[in-house]
């Protein structure tokens, strides 16, 4: 008889690959590998535990993750995204600073001046106009005679 995780007619024995066979009891989030005689389960990259237990490891939590500082770390099932906050551009790990000023989508005023800011614009009204900057109206002067 062959011992346990072999199989044979006790005098010529082979390894039985239980990874194979889905004769294992890893979780599904972890890898199977076959040992002589027996079988090891850890858990994949993104997950921790023990290999039949697996839970996601929260990496914008823990910082693990390498967003950039002007985005945004979303945890995802064992892994994270990263994306860029409003006012910047790119992939997430490298954001730069949008020119609201040189794009139409600004809400300046005809009679205001649009400034660019790090991940935002100010509007400010044109000397002779007073207003928000996203509204401006001239001002107007008259003389009294007394």
């Amino acid at each position: 008889m062959c011992h346990t995780g072999f199989t044979g007619n006790g005098k010529n024995c082979t390894n039985i690959d239980e990874c194979a066979d889905n004769r294992d009891d890893c979780h599904a989030n972890a890898t199977c590998s076959d040992v002589e005689g027996s079988f090891l389960c850890a858990c994949n990259t993104g997950y921790t535990g023990n290999g039949t237990h697996c839970v996601n490891i929260d990496e914008c939590a823990d910082n693990r993750d390498n967003c950039h500082p002007n985005s945004t770390c979303i945890d995802t099932d064992g892994s994270f995204m990263c994306a860029c906050n409003t006012g910047y551009t790119g992939n997430g790990t490298h954001c730069d600073n949008i020119d609201e000023c040189t794009v139409p989508s600004h809400n300046c005023a005809i009679n205001a001046t649009c400034t660019d800011n790090d991940g935002s614009f100010s509007c400010s009204c044109n000397a002779g106009h007073t207003g928000n900057g996203t509204t401006c109206l001239g001002i107007y002067c008259s003389l009294v005679e007394n």
